[in-house]
């Protein structure tokens, strides 16, 4: 009687610390996050081994990194972050202006969000970005209406880039209409990482304004495309596009609005299929 009692006892015990193996493996790999802001540091508490890819304005760089329950990443007025596994992080902060939703967004804090301009849905940090905005807005007009809350930060950094959907770090009013077009494509109809048909129109579409407001820089942009001074899909594939729709707006922005209205997801072939279709038509 008593052997059978501490058999069944070992028994729930043993049972009992493989469940609490488990659930200690689990949420090290798959790790509850919470993450804050204090002082100039973005402070990360995590229950194990958390990945996070993170973009601070000291070194100007994004960084992946892996950390063990505790990290700091200082900054100054700028930074993202990314986290990678595990399970959504909780997120603090009174400079935090944007929440990551999955791991294909990230969380982005920006000291002086108090402080920006405002004019519509846009809110920005140089007065003078308005007239970049208000182009802006009126020519992806062509495309569909913005509706979301936009942030647009001018950093004096030597790249722009987009924090999706909602970020938008830029350096000339090209790159603005390019990165606000990746809210059209690569948000509202999603694409895989190996795919180039969104920054073929994104691109696309900086040369079509540059070509109504600056026809000296667009003349300049499309010799640099066929000269092979940017990388690929930003140089000849874009001229390929546009030349098999005529370099005409009307068309490519035709099928611009049919990938919005009709896709949620669209890959390259895809894609190729649609550019030939709207040719022969």
């Amino acid at each position: 009687m008593k052997k059978g009692i501490k058999m069944k006892f070992y028994n729930r015990k043993r049972t009992l610390l493989l469940v609490v193996f488990v659930l200690f493996l689990f949420f090290f790999f798959y790790p509850v996050t919470l993450v804050d802001e204090e002082d100039n540091n973005i402070r990360i508490f995590s229950t194990g081994l958390t990945k996070v890819i993170f973009y601070e304005d000291i070194g100007y760089s994004f960084i992946e990194k892996t950390i063990f329950f505790y990290a700091a990443i200082p900054f100054e007025k700028f930074a993202l972050l990314n986290v990678q596994n595990g399970f959504l992080p909780r997120q603090k902060g009174d400079s935090l202006v944007q929440r990551q939703s999955d791991d294909s967004t990230a969380m982005v804090y920006f000291k002086s969000k108090n402080t920006l301009y405002n004019y519509d849905n846009f809110f920005y940090n140089e007065k003078w970005l308005k007239d970049w905005i208000v182009d802006s807005k009126d020519f992806l007009k062509n495309i569909s209406e913005i509706d979301e809350p936009m942030y647009i930060l001018y950093m004096d950094q030597g790249r722009s880039f987009q924090v999706l959907p909602s970020i938008y770090v830029v350096n000339s009013v090209k790159d603005l209409i390019h990165e606000l077009s990746h809210y059209f494509f690569g948000y509202r109809v999603k694409t895989s990482s190996n795919d180039t048909w969104h920054e073929i129109l994104a691109e696309t579409n900086s040369l079509l304004f540059l070509r109504e407001v600056l026809p000296k820089d667009y003349l300049t942009e499309l010799e640099l495309k066929k000269t092979g001074f940017y990388d690929e899909p930003y140089g000849q594939s874009v001229i390929s596009f546009m030349e098999r729709l005529d370099f005409d707006k009307e068309k490519i922005f035709d099928l611009e609005r049919y990938i919005l209205n009709n896709f949620d997801k669209l890959d390259d072939k895809s894609f190729a299929n649609l550019v030939e279709i709207f040719f022969k038509q």
